[in-house]
């Protein structure tokens, strides 16, 4: 790890979130940016520093190693690790790629990454998700654009509540801005294009007058003028567009029947357009990581339930935090499946949310896993991919894929984008009222996400909705994890007749049973 002090405060999201990450007083941060003779350590961190910024780096996904010039010459042994290393990536990535072909995004982005010198390469990473397929919708902010305008124009404008009250002259100001946004943003997606794969295709860059706006009004007393809200979106001509293969691109201006111009938040455009077209996905690029547990490590997946909580329980509503919060729960209360909120400033974070298992963001959905359902025939080569190691290490017993397949109507499977992480199946014996719950198996990267309790309340739901009283299981080594959802250990007697004939006896399987109430 780098001891830079200037770049490592960079990667945090400033001095104040790397503070907070390594548990450290902001002025100690500041110092380490300071020259000797101001009692500073010249731009480098101090060794005593180091380890606590790498264990909060590897917490937060955040990338913190600059890139060195790769050597002339590799060994062969480092030539074939590397290539193992990238097929192993090019399998586990290609589900996504499949899972994400034709479905619709909608990225917003702030003022703040538009003028970041990284910005390119962000640019360039929304290219490849076009050139994968995948429909977007670009929504970008201009907040720090307007604001050097009012310094320059020495125009003095309020904000409250995330809100600025838009004048005449601010909103002229607002009208510039987002111009030289909007074609600084259409010029580097055209340079970035002409480099993807397909770009000799057409795709193009889409903007116009997709938002349809209303004057806010007086709130408490203060009359916004020229700020605006959303009336409703112009859905029909964004999918027209989408479907000719265009990208597009909305700045934050909405336009009333009556020819008036507002200035609107970026983030209520974004969310207006995904639940207007029920888009796959609404993402946040937000300025850090922003939900983090109590010690400081990234939460990866919240209901709206949860997302509500931590809304409701928040003491800065001026914080960013508490403003992308507020549009992910309207987002998903109004349909959008999956709503993620990434800090930006993580190289290749999108692609790292989208396409690795483990991501680098927060997602945010109406259920925990919303699909978990009845296994279908489709799903055959996805279970057996998930049990057969488990198989070979004798937790579970063999089945073949003809068993699997004259038995899908008893399994139901948990899947993320395109790849069965969970499953699980019931064995019915109606004259007895009993159940089996039987081969269930977790993917071994996804063991973290309660996903297997997920499932057993689905089967044990269904399994009272048809009559049962009572479900067992056969283990040999799970004893303790059935043992934490209620399951008791139980005699041979108690397993239905026709069970107790088809037992194998060479498993020595523990029987566990669990009442049904």
């Amino acid at each position: 790890m780098i001891n830079d002090a200037h770049f490592i405060i960079r990667q945090f999201g400033g001095v104040k979130q790397l503070a907070k990450a390594i548990n450290k007083d902001p002025a100690t941060i500041y110092r380490w940016t300071y020259p000797k003779n101001k009692n500073g350590t010249d731009g480098l961190i101090p060794s005593s520093a180091l380890s606590r910024i790498s264990e909060a780096a590897k917490r937060l996904n955040i990338p913190i190693e600059q890139s060195k010039p790769h050597s002339a010459s590799l060994s062969l042994d480092q030539g074939l690790a590397h290539s193992h290393q990238f097929i192993n990536w090019f399998r586990d990535t290609t589900p996504y790629i499949h899972a994400h072909r034709g479905k619709t995004f909608v990225i917003n982005f702030s003022g703040d990454a538009v003028n970041d010198a990284l910005f390119s390469t962000l640019i360039k990473d929304i290219a490849l998700l076009s050139s994968l397929g995948i429909r977007l919708i670009l929504v970008h902010g201009i907040r720090p654009q307007l604001e050097k305008k009012l310094v320059d124009g020495r125009h003095s404008s309020q904000v409250f509540q995330h809100l600025r009250v838009t004048d005449k002259q601010t909103l002229d100001m607002a009208k510039e801005a987002s111009g030289t946004v909007r074609t600084n943003i259409e010029a580097e997606l055209s340079a970035s294009l002409a480099n993807m794969p397909g770009s000799s295709s057409g795709i193009s860059v889409a903007s116009g007058n997709f938002i349809v706006a209303k004057p806010i009004g007086v709130i408490n007393g203060v009359d916004y003028q020229f700020t605006g809200d959303v009336r409703r979106v112009n859905d029909e001509r964004l999918l027209k567009s989408l479907d000719v293969g265009h990208i597009i691109l909305v700045s934050p201006l909405g336009y009333s029947p009556t020819g008036d111009i507002f200035n609107l938040r970026s983030e209520e455009i974004a969310t207006a357009i995904a639940t207007a077209i029920k888009a796959d996905k609404l993402i946040l690029m937000t300025e850090r990581t922003e939900l983090l547990t109590e010690k400081n490590a990234l939460i990866r997946q919240l209901t709206t339930e949860q997302a509500q909580r931590l809304l409701d329980n928040s003491d800065d509503q001026q914080d960013d935090t508490y403003l992308h919060l507020q549009e992910a729960i309207r987002a998903s209360k109004l349909g959008v499946e999956r709503i993620h909120l990434i800090n930006r400033k993580i190289n290749g974070g999108l692609q790292l949310e989208l396409f690795t298992r483990q991501g680098c963001g927060t997602m945010i959905s109406i259920q925990p896993f919303e699909d978990a359902r009845p296994a279908t025939i489709n799903d055959i080569n996805g279970i057996i991919e998930l049990i057969r190691p488990l198989e070979a290490r004798g937790l579970l017993t063999y089945r073949s894929a003809e068993t699997i397949e004259m038995d899908i109507d008893k399994f139901h499977v948990i899947e993320q984008d395109g790849l069965i992480t969970t499953c699980a199946a019931l064995y019915t014996y109606p004259d007895e009222k009993i159940g089996e719950l039987a081969c269930v198996a977790v993917h071994p990267n996804y063991r973290t996400g309660e996903r297997g309790e997920y499932l057993l309340t689905m089967i044990e739901n269904k399994a009272r909705a048809i009559g049962l009283t009572q479900l067992f299981v056969l283990t040999t080594q799970s004893s303790h994890w059935f043992a934490e959802k209620g399951f008791l250990p139980a005699k041979f007697e108690s397993l239905p007749s026709a069970k107790r004939n088809n037992y194998n006896q060479t498993r020595r399987s523990i029987i566990m049973l669990k009442a049904l109430s």
